[in-house]
């Protein structure tokens, strides 16, 4: 009976070991969720462009939404997923991957942008055109650790409008994409 205290006693630090490497993968199989901020302009006028993207991993689908405008006030919102991971020779995923999505603005306007991100979203490029107007924005993690707020990103944007914003994003979503679209996906 001793010697059975004293094998189970050396090898609790092991167990533990086990247990919580068996719960880091069963959480990061799971979920992720993370805000960053993204800017950059319309390429033919410079127009500047502020907002941020919001990821998360859901039953497999992974993407997020993008939200962009100036810095006073949302324009456009969006959805992507992913759409291409690369892989290596050996089918082994090099990390790259790439997300393409479609935007609704407020105005109207329709579009569809592609970002390529070697850490799935968290930095990267975005590529695309609204209204076949051209823009370019750079994915970034905020200076302060853990802020998630809009001022993170430099954006004064108020939401005293939100249900009538959400109304017209479906508007304009529903008028572009006739039949089964993402529109859930906007709120």
């Amino acid at each position: 009976m001793l010697s059975v205290l004293r094998c189970a006693w050396a090898l609790r630090g092991f167990a533990i070991a086990v247990s919580v490497a068996a719960m880091g993968f069963t959480l990061a199989g799971c979920s992720y969720f993370f805000v960053r901020g993204v800017e950059g302009s319309y390429l033919a006028t410079g127009t500047p462009v502020l907002g941020k993207v919001t990821a998360r991993n859901e039953s497999e689908q992974t993407g997020g939404s993008i939200e962009i405008g100036s810095a006073e006030k949302q324009q456009c919102k969006g959805r992507y997923r992913v759409s291409q991971v690369k892989t290596n020779f050996w089918k082994l995923e090099t990390g790259e991957r790439i997300y393409r999505g479609k935007i609704y603005c407020l105005d109207g306007r329709v579009g569809a942008f592609e970002l390529i991100s070697k850490d799935k979203g968290k930095t990267g490029s975005i590529t695309g055109e609204i209204n076949g107007e051209a823009f370019q924005l750079d994915v970034y993690e905020s200076k302060s650790r853990g802020c998630r707020m809009d001022e993170c990103w430099g954006l004064k944007w108020t939401y005293d409008k939100q249900s009538d914003n959400i109304r017209t994003y479906y508007r304009v979503a529903t008028e572009h994409e006739p039949g089964p679209t993402d529109l859930w996906l906007l709120y």
